[in-house]
Formats: C-alpha cells, sequence, structure tokens
C-alpha cells in the first residue's frame, strides 16, 4: 500500500493494520453518510413541509376570512338595508 498512516508521530508500517483503518474509517464516513442522508436530511425536510403547511393554512384562512367578511356584509346589508352615517348641522348661524 501507498498510503502512509501516521499515528502520534509514527508511522505504522504492518500492512494488516493499515488495511483495517483504512477500511474502518471508510466504514465510518459511510455510517455518517447513511446518517446524514437517511435520517437527519428527513427530518429536516418533515420539519420544513410542516412549516410551509402551517404557512399555507394561514394564508389561506386570512384570504377565506376576508371573503366570509364580505358574504356576510353583503348578506346584512341586503336583509335590513345599507347602513348609513349622515352628519349634519343642526342650527346653521351662517344663514
Amino acid at each position: 500500500m501507498s498510503a502512509r498512516i501516521i499515528i502520534n508521530d509514527n508511522e505504522v508500517t504492518n500492512p494488516l493494520l493499515k488495511f483495517i483503518l483504512i477500511v474502518g474509517a471508510i466504514v465510518i464516513i459511510a455510517l455518517v453518510t447513511a446518517i446524514v442522508i437517511f435520517v437527519l436530511l428527513p427530518i429536516v425536510g418533515v420539519a420544513v413541509t410542516i412549516s410551509v403547511g402551517f404557512i399555507v393554512v394561514f394564508i389561506i384562512a386570512a384570504v377565506l376570512s376576508v371573503v366570509t367578511l364580505g358574504v356576510v356584509a353583503a348578506l346584512i346589508a341586503w336583509i335590513f338595508g345599507a347602513a348609513e352615517f349622515r352628519f349634519e348641522r343642526k342650527h346653521n348661524r351662517f344663514k
């Protein structure tokens, strides 16, 4: 093997030990990669999906509440008549 493995300023020269260290490093890297890909990313994806879902639900609820308010106001105006506010002077001093 052409790999140089140095531990505590001493080079590992035993080929079997080099092989075990290299295979062990590859296995550990594969396990960490698998944990990140198959565990952490789905958890983050679920959290993002839930957050986006809540945002969409609140936007739809706000739009529907405005529509409901408009429909209820139109129905009340149709049933009871339009409400008007008039401001008039009772005493006109300038005439």
